[in-house]
């Protein structure tokens, strides 16, 4: 694969999503001809830059990514919402505004899954629910503020003999153990509706900006849909004398060696900033270490010559940083000689 600009790919990115709308994370990597891996990463970045947003929903294990402004074309991806969930979103998209309070345990359960579809907003102490596309002045106007309402003093209820009567039979028949049991039910739906609460509104720690979400990214990779290629074109273009490589084992050897790198990284507690670009067997990277940032270039090769040290100064010159060769082998002993000799060259003169 060619080497590519960062910039022109994320700049891509965002143009096929302002075209299609939101899309799953497969989808771009297909559009773009770039690994599921490399995609993703991308577009983490563009994530972390707001640029797009991500659904709370997952279309089997990815989320879909979209541009500010396209929330509403969620809609469409409505069902592969989970049973009690598409009953949520079903309520909630006709009534256009719910209390929370009057919903049965399951629903408010399921309200705060489909956060993508289900805004929760706090009007006297309660808590309401409004459909996405509802624009939150109508909820205002719905709610009548309370000081508008008519004050009325309350009375007490002056009960008659005949009514003491029947509300001292009903208190005798009910049983403490009958209020014990609804009080431990009662708990029971709030812990299990507080823990669902929690869980769905659980924010992840950063481990350090853009590795935590790297790691995100590689689990994607395992649940990503099929895509059917061309049966006879195909074919035909791998034929030759050398036998070619298959796409998917170079994905998968691409894959390996970015992990490779980074778990190298991670061990030396070096921080990924960006994706400077990439090629067949090659990975730029700006890093941050000991406080510096620098650049980091990866080679998956067991022998790093001339040509490889070249490019990577080369690169590091565009961009005024520092750099490092990171190869999966040992430096040979002539090369290792003239790095060794050039450092204490200070110039070289002619006659």
């Amino acid at each position: 694969m060619p080497k590519q600009d960062a910039a022109q790919i994320k700049e891509k990115i965002l143009s096929i999503l302002k075209i299609r709308g939101p899309l799953l994370p497969i989808y771009i990597a297909n559009e773009i001809e770039m690994t599921m891996l490399f995609a993703s990463a991308f577009l983490s970045e563009l994530f972390s830059d707001k640029k797009i947003k991500m659904s709370y929903m997952k279309v089997g294990s990815s989320p879909l990514y979209f541009l500010p402004g396209q929330e509403s074309q969620l809609e469409k991806y409505s069902n592969y919402l989970k049973s009690k969930e598409k009953d949520a979103f079903i309520l909630i998209r006709e009534k256009r505004i719910l209390k929370d309070s009057e919903q049965e345990p399951a629903i408010r359960v399921a309200l705060r899954q489909i956060r993508d579809f289900a805004i929760p907003l706090r009007k006297n102490n309660e808590t309401y629910w409004r459909y996405f596309t509802i624009p939150e002045s109508e909820f205002r106007e719905e709610q009548k503020p309370i000081e508008e309402h008519e004050y009325i003093e309350p009375k007490p209820k002056v009960f008659d003999t005949k009514e003491r009567e029947i509300s001292e039979k009903i208190i005798k028949d009910i049983k403490i153990e009958d209020i014990e049991i609804l009080r431990e039910e009662k708990e029971r739906l709030e812990k299990i509706i507080k823990e669902k609460s929690d869980k769905s509104e659980e924010v992840p720690e950063e481990k350090s900006e853009k590795e935590e979400k790297l790691e995100e990214i590689i689990k994607e990779k395992s649940d990503k849909p099929e895509i059917k290629e061309e049966p006879k074109k195909v074919q035909k273009k791998t034929i030759s004398k050398k036998k070619a490589i298959p796409k998917k084992t170079l994905q998968k050897n691409n894959e390996k060696f970015f992990n490779q790198v980074k778990d190298f990284l991670s061990r030396e507690s070096t921080e990924i900033l960006n994706i400077e670009g990439f090629g067949k067997d090659e990975i730029f990277l700006r890093i941050k270490s000991k406080g510096d940032e620098k650049l980091l270039v990866a080679y998956n090769k067991k022998k790093i010559g001339e040509n490889e040290i070249i490019k990577a100064n080369k690169k590091a010159l565009e961009l005024d940083l520092k750099y490092i060769i990171l190869g999966m082998g040992e430096t040979g002993k002539k090369l290792s000689s003239l790095i060794e000799s050039i450092r204490n060259l200070e110039k070289i003169e002619k006659m």
